[in-house]
């Protein structure tokens, strides 16, 4: 009898040696992904996938993509796929159904143009209880970049850069007109596009787009203060200036001339000045590597006035993994990929790097006083709407003949934002 059940525990124990064996194999063979991923996405052996989402050009993207295929040096467990959206239109039409549908990007890069409204309907999650799990180091980035995307004290971006807006002027076309140094008013600008239109070129693009409308406003001393100084009298000033260089004949749109964005205006030499940003010198590198242009800070309407654009990584609040989302957007702010931005035009949110950003772009040395008095947008927290009423209404007078004053143009949109 003994003898028995010494036979069957010795059974027993070889069936559950064979049972542990086995499942180790299993687990050998599948990389260890029978484990669950920790919400840092590295505890485990499962990968963690993480989508980032941004719109920009093919040179942005071959950069993430470098980026991605290197995550796995800093944090094994995440696999990182990147996201393309052809335009910004395009990214901000189709995030909203994205969202409702949930298969929206974990985190995305946006400027703070757009992020005021997802922030204020609670779309974006909040970063501060995530960013010591996550072993993020604020502290590695500007004041300026990092206080652009705090909300009500909460911290709701990752820095990525933060440059001032531009004015560019074609080079060979203004020393063609025999013109001398270049613009610092909107006057100054306004003398100069008469005598730089000519029967195929109009002295300036103007967009009729919040972008740069707004830096107008600021050159005025204006802006929307978020909703609640819409139609003040520095506004009406600045939306005065456009429709007059309309009036005189020397602005096109990029519509009126079959464009897309002003960019493309500029780079087909059918306009010879416009307010623009950093993207520009990708752009024109690939779109018209033979164009020459100077860029000036923007001018000045009756004080020194600019936007601020700050891009970051913002998570979503529907990620499926917040913490592995943040670790990932961090790991895209790391000196190399940085670094390659930088040669773009770029300027780093990173305090180490941003110091060497003129070097690296001696093009836009002249806009460095900028980025001491260059701020954010202040739209109003409804901004598509506040956005496409300011647009509808401008393309209406300078497009469909309608004939609103400013005053009247921005009076009827300040009274649906109260």
């Amino acid at each position: 009898m003994r003898k028995k059940i010494k036979l069957t525990a010795m059974l027993m124990l070889c069936f559950t040696l064979i049972f542990v064996l086995a499942a180790c194999g299993a687990n050998k063979d599948n990389g260890g992904n029978g484990n669950q991923a920790g919400a840092d996405g590295n505890a485990g052996n499962k990968k963690t996938t993480v989508t980032m989402g941004f719109w920009g050009t093919a040179e942005d993207l071959k950069i993430y993509q470098t980026a991605a295929g290197s995550i796995s040096e800093q944090y094994p467990n995440i696999e990182l796929k990147i996201k393309q959206y052809p335009s910004s239109d395009q990214f901000w039409n189709a995030l909203p159904g994205e969202i409702a549908a949930k298969v929206a990007p974990d985190f995305i890069k946006i400027s703070n143009e757009g992020s005021y409204e997802y922030i204020n309907k609670g779309l974006f999650a909040a970063l501060d209880d995530l960013i010591q799990p996550a072993g993020v180091d604020m502290n590695k980035f500007s004041n300026a970049s990092t206080d652009i995307w705090k909300v009500d004290g909460k911290s709701y971006g990752i820095p990525n850069s933060s440059s001032p807006a531009m004015f560019f002027i074609n080079e060979e076309m203004w020393k063609n007109a025999g013109l001398g140094a270049y613009p610092t008013t909107w006057e100054e600008v306004q003398a100069a596009a008469k005598k730089l239109t000519t029967k195929d070129v109009h002295g300036i693009t103007i967009n009729l787009d919040p972008y740069h409308i707004t830096n107008y406003a600021k050159s005025f001393g204006g802006g929307w203060g978020n909703g609640k100084t819409i139609n003040s009298p520095e506004n009406v000033q600045a939306l005065q200036s456009i429709f007059d260089m309309y009036k005189d004949g020397v602005a096109v749109t990029p519509k009126s001339v079959g464009f897309g964005w002003d960019g493309e205006v500029f780079a087909n030499g059918k306009a010879a000045m416009t307010t623009g940003g950093h993207w520009y010198k990708s752009f024109l590198k690939n779109a018209a590597p033979g164009l020459k242009y100077a860029v000036v800070p923007v001018p000045k309407g009756t004080v020194a006035g600019s936007t601020m654009i700050a891009d970051a990584y913002v998570v979503l609040q529907d990620a499926k993994n917040k913490e592995a989302a943040v670790q990932a957007a961090y790991y895209m702010t790391n000196e190399k990929t940085q670094a390659e931005f930088m040669k773009l035009g770029s300027n780093s949110a990173v305090t180490s790097l941003s110091s060497k950003y003129f070097a690296e772009n001696p093009e836009f040395k002249a806009v460095e006083p900028a980025l001491a008095y260059s701020t954010d947008f202040g739209y109003p927290a409804e901004t598509k709407k506040f956005k496409d009423e300011l647009v509808n209404k401008l393309e209406a007078n300078i497009l469909g003949g309608a004939k609103k004053s400013a005053q009247e143009i921005l009076e009827s949109i300040q009274s649906q934002f109260k």
